[in-house]
């Protein structure tokens, strides 16, 4: 393997998904070299275990020039931008600047159950609502579109019988901490930086 392939990861919770790139990190073969939050979480503890830079933007504090202080904060030489539950809407220039090089997971298999207002525990609940067979997760490019993103990769888990929103929840998180490092894989290979 050659160069080094850069994340840097975008967190506003407790940083489940962000671990799951920390502990995968060596078997995929990429370096985490930042991460950003907009609030004070559990992701930042989780950085400073692991000696990984970062940075907390208050997006309430900041407000209108937040996705400015973003753009200068994600480093020169990042190969890919991963969104790991972090809440702020990402405006069209930022898309537009980061075009391809920007990843998001969502808690659903999109296109279904995708779209503002629909994160967390509204996406299971909505699920077991229409009775569906199936949940699942999905990671996709970011675009102006919210959850419009071209898919990289989803994951299926069948519903179960009297499964809260909560407890399917649960599971589908855990499908998308396995499923976001593949993705992040398939990227790396498909660019060249590891072997088919």
């Amino acid at each position: 393997m050659g160069k080094t392939f850069k994340v840097c990861v975008c967190c506003s919770g407790g940083g489940g998904n962000f671990q799951a790139l920390i502990d995968s990190q060596k078997s995929v073969g990429f370096t985490i070299t930042k991460l950003i939050v907009d609030r004070d979480c559990k992701a930042l503890e989780r950085a400073r275990d692991n000696d990984i830079p970062r940075i907390v933007l208050e997006k309430s504090r900041l407000q209108r020039s937040f996705f400015e202080a973003f753009d200068r904060e994600v480093p020169e030489d990042t190969d890919l931008i991963v969104l790991a539950g972090f809440m702020p809407v990402i405006p069209q220039d930022i898309c537009a600047k980061y075009h391809m090089k920007m990843i998001n997971t969502h808690p659903s298999l999109l296109p279904a159950y995708g779209g503002k207002g629909m994160y967390g525990v509204r996406v299971q609940e909505a699920v077991l609502t229409n009775h569906e067979e199936f949940a699942g997760c999905s990671v996709h490019f970011v675009s102006p579109v919210v959850d419009g993103g071209e898919l990289i990769l989803q994951h299926k888990i069948r519903t179960r019988k009297n499964e809260t929103a909560w407890d399917l929840g649960g599971r589908v998180f855990l499908a998308e901490n396995a499923l976001l490092p593949q993705a992040i894989g398939k990227i790396m290979r498909e660019r060249g930086y590891l072997d088919v």
